[in-house]
């Protein structure tokens, strides 16, 4: 008897090593991001603010194996937690990072693994995926992306993984063009004589196939025309060809405890949802960086930065890039409690090209080093806090801090640059990973705009606002803007989603007779408009856009097929407002809805529709 349970024992035994085994092959410890789209960031931030997971660090994408983990503890969860469809959703996305040895046909990849000296192994997975999404509106005008994407990504050894993706396709984006801005001034901030020089102007587009400011570049600096290969273009006016490249190369140590990676790759860096951060946000380009996160505590996360921005393409000539010759420097310093609290702050720099290694420093303050230095640089400061109430919700607050001056008044001057968050996200129990999200943010005017730097180390002028490749780093709104915004979600079943927006967006117009001044990434606030005063709504013609729109997405791989759909119907009412004050007056200030009959502002209503499909998703 002893015998038989000796050998069953050992039978058992070596079936769960066998299994263990099995799993470790299959699943190999992977150091590379997860991308900022995949449903995964969902469910995990629906866990953390229902107090089922504790915050993981703020610093995203998150390596594989953190999401991985993630997943797991959700399923780990007290019974009663997750419903049973929560957890089938959360098993569906889980099922997602498993790699099948040889040609998967779901994944459209093929997947090898082979073992290496001293217990290690190296792995190898390769494949390819395509997406085609189209927009139209209501008056004829499209927007179509259809790309497809190689990728190349594996381990070597126990500690290092590497990813290289490459997508390319044909694009056509139209666009109106609404007038013309006057360009900003470039001159030596070190001169006390502004220029005299007539301004130059450049032409202001919208992008009436999109929802407005939803829109991000899905292509690197330039795209080429059929007819004009040999030259580079801004936009894909006509059907054009455009590529983009993600890399990286991650690793991490100490029981995973110090995360690294060095790539390009699109970033968020906040609190809660993809797309809410003021200071490194889903919706800015990628960039280039090296980048680590150091759990010091399991309440105490620090996160750092430093990559190099990119090229802003405004003409067909490469020559005017030397103004965009740029450094980008990030820290972040975070503290949370399981179940209720949350703060983070920290600082950010964009500085001139050069070899610095105070910035690259990760264990020095970007705040005091950029005034040993001669105070050169842009330097960027925020904080965020997150009050959390288990299985109800949560309330939280941003602040952003391009550039201010504290002997002044803060809510007053133009001078006073920052962005500011507030918002409440109460869950809906009785639907499975449901949310109500109320939200304001508000983007004061010159935020994320920098005047030109004059430096000891460059014989031009530098361009240090807070933009990559002509697009904010922060939050998606232009300068001079607010929005108010509610959004209704749910991922009701394993397989699909949906959600219900509202947003009302007010921005300054950036064109025509009314135009308001640093309503533009392209404005610049010189010294000498230090007394500038602003009067939100109230000093010029500004865009009211209210956007209301249903969507969802669907994925068909629960049936063994590699296909997943989405797509977003809404309606757009535009109004323009103004106000009758002399500009600059000190006298109150009213405004008025513009009349339909304005030549310049004209109200509208628009709709859109939306609609996308991913094969290997």
């Amino acid at each position: 008897m002893g015998k038989n349970l000796r050998s069953l024992k050992a039978t058992v035994l070596g079936s769960i090593l066998f299994f263990i085994a099995t799993v470790l092959t299959v699943n190999a410890q992977q150091y590379t991001s997860v991308s900022l789209d995949h449903e995964a960031y969902k469910v995990i931030e629906n866990a953390v603010f229902r107090g089922i997971i504790a915050r993981p660090p703020s610093a995203k994408p998150w390596q594989e194996f953190t999401v991985r983990q993630l997943l797991r503890e959700i399923l780990d969860a007290e019974p009663g937690l997750n419903s049973p469809v929560e957890r089938d959703i959360v098993s569906a996305v889980l099922a997602e990072f498993e790699r099948k040895p040889g040609l998967d046909l779901q994944r459209g990849a093929h997947y090898l693994e082979r073992p290496l000296p001293k217990d290690s192994h190296y792995s190898l997975d390769t494949g390819m995926s395509w997406e085609t999404n189209f927009n139209v509106t209501g008056t004829g005008k499209i927007g179509t992306v259809n790309m497809g994407t190689v990728y190349l990504d594996g381990d070597i050894g126990n500690y290092l993984s590497y990813d290289f993706n490459i997508r390319a396709g044909i694009l056509k984006i139209d666009r109106d063009m609404l007038g013309e801005r006057p360009n900003a001034p470039y001159f030596d901030p070190k001169d006390d004589d502004p220029p005299t020089d007539p301004p130059s102007y450049s032409p202001v587009f919208s992008l009436p196939a999109y929802f407005p400011y939803s829109f991000s570049k899905v292509w690197e600096a330039a795209i080429f025309k059929p007819k004009e290969l040999s030259s580079y273009s801004e936009w894909p006016d006509t059907l054009s060809f455009g590529y983009e490249i993600i890399s990286e190369i991650g690793t991490a140590l100490v029981d995973n405890r110090l995360q690294f990676r060095f790539g390009r790759m699109r970033r968020d860096w906040g609190l809660g949802e993809n797309g809410l951060s003021l200071f490194m946000n889903s919706h800015a380009r990628p960039f280039m960086a090296l980048e680590g996160t150091a759990i010091a505590a399991p309440w105490m996360y620090f996160s750092f930065l430093t990559g190099a921005l990119e090229y802003q393409k405004i003409t067909d000539q490469w020559s005017d890039a030397a103004s965009f010759q740029s450094l980008f420097s990030l820290a972040m310093l975070e503290f949370n409690s399981k179940e209720h609290f949350h703060f983070d702050f920290g600082s950010a720099t964009i500085w001139p090209k050069r070899f610095d290694l105070g910035y690259v420093f990760p264990v020095n303050s970007n705040f005091f080093y950029q005034n040993n230095v001669g105070d050169f640089d842009n330097l960027a400061l925020f904080a965020n806090v997150e009050y959390r109430l288990t299985g109800i919700g949560k309330i939280w607050g941003s602040l952003f801090v391009d550039e201010i001056n504290l002997k002044r008044d803060f809510f007053i001057l133009d001078r006073e640059m920052y962005a500011l968050q507030g918002g409440i996200k109460v869950m809906l129990p009785w639907l499975p990973f449901a949310s109500v999200n109320l939200q304001y943010t508000k983007v004061e005017p010159y935020c994320y705009t920098h005047e030109y730097t004059s430096t000891p180390w460059h014989s031009v002028l530098i361009d240090t606002a807070y933009t990559n490749n002509g697009e904010p780093l922060g939050y998606y709104l232009p300068p001079n803007s607010d929005e108010f915004l509610l959004r209704v979600e749910s991922m009701f079943l394993p397989e699909a989603n949906a959600h219900v927006q509202y947003q009302l967006i007010r921005h300054g117009v950036e064109y025509g007779p009314g135009r308001v001044d640093g309503s533009s990434l392209q404005d610049k606030m010189l010294k000498k408009n230090n007394n500038t005063k602003k009067y939100f709504l109230r000093d010029g013609v500004y865009q009211w856009s209210h956007v209301v729109k249903i969507g969802g997405g669907y994925s068909f791989k629960t049936r063994k097929i590699p296909v997943s759909v989405y797509g977003d119907f809404g309606i757009v009412v535009t109004q323009f407002t103004s106000t009758d004050a002399p500009p600059g007056s000190e006298e109150d200030r009213f405004f008025h809805f513009v009349s339909k009959d304005d030549p310049d502002y004209k109200p509208n209503v628009g709709v859109i529709f939306s609609v996308g499909f991913k094969i290997f998703p």
